[in-house]
């Protein structure tokens, strides 16, 4: 899997007896993308709640706990929210640790020199 991060910035926000969060950004290089790669982040634990946002696109995808592997729901530029399946665009897969995001061009969440933030949640 070729990752394509030129910068990686990962904030974990640990807090006794709640929840746990974390929050990052990555600035994508101008690496060419593949539909079948992702990009992987790990935070240290299978969040129940995953947003990951292209910053420069103002393109954004959710996951919440129970739905499918390799979806979300994404919401475009413009305001048009779908839900996006692994049949289709793709989109989010929890991990043990973490989480993944398909590099599909038509879903738009991850794609070559872009800054995307994403933020989790047990």
């Amino acid at each position: 899997m070729p990752q394509n991060i030129a910068g990686q910035i990962l904030t974990y926000n640990p807090s006794q007896g709640s929840a746990a969060f974390a929050n990052g950004l990555d600035v994508l290089d101008g690496t060419a993308i593949t539909a079948t790669d992702y990009v992987e982040v790990v935070c240290g634990f299978k969040p129940k709640y995953v947003k990951w946002e292209n910053l420069t696109d103002r393109v954004c995808g959710e996951f919440y706990e129970g739905m499918a592997a390799n979806s979300c729901v994404k919401t475009a530029a413009n305001g048009t929210r779908t839900l996006e399946v692994g049949g289709g665009n793709g989109g989010i897969t929890l991990t043990n640790n973490g989480f993944r995001v398909v590099q599909n061009a038509t879903l738009g969440l991850v794609l070559a020199s872009r800054t995307c933030a994403w933020r989790v949640h047990a």
